[in-house]
């Protein structure tokens, strides 16, 4: 019986010392930000932890490491975008990225007074290199509006 009481006394002291660890959390529900944030920890062997739903929290003494990451990826991440001329386009370009297996995404676009404008399409990069694959790629490569026809 003590030794039952015993470790319910240490599972309950070690649940309340894991639950007073101090974390920074962060991230974005913006597609494939989590993903580019687990990428950097995982590369600078820092552990993390999943938010319900979008972000990621490390404990407080990997917080350098942390905003770090998330410097380098607001440096490059939403640095490619297009605005496609029309559906077609857009569609066009969508196709493109899902045959070239390329994180991207499509966010509305609004114009100056606040109105919708369609959409823009975004190339997700992690890196300077990536981001620089990325730009030639959409140069060199992606379809255009000349390549609809109506």
């Amino acid at each position: 019986m003590r030794y039952a009481v015993a470790i319910a006394i240490t599972c309950t002291t070690i649940g309340i010392g894991c639950s007073n660890e101090k974390e920074v959390c962060g991230g974005s529900d913006t597609k494939f930000y989590d993903d580019a944030l687990i990428f950097h920890l995982s590369k600078a062997s820092v552990p993390y932890r999943r938010m319900h739903g979008s972000g990621l929290c490390v404990n407080e003494q990997y917080s350098s490491q942390f905003k770090a990451a998330q410097l380098e990826i607001d440096r490059y991440f939403p640095e490619i975008a297009h605005n496609p001329k029309d559906a077609c386009e857009e569609r066009a370009l969508v196709e493109w990225a899902q045959k070239e297996k390329l994180r991207f995404d499509l966010l509305p676009a609004l114009d100056s007074q606040n109105r919708p404008a369609g959409n823009l399409f975004f190339l997700r990069s992690f890196t300077y290199e990536e981001m620089v694959s990325n730009r030639e790629r959409l140069e060199r490569s992606a379809p255009t509006g000349a390549t609809c026809t109506k």
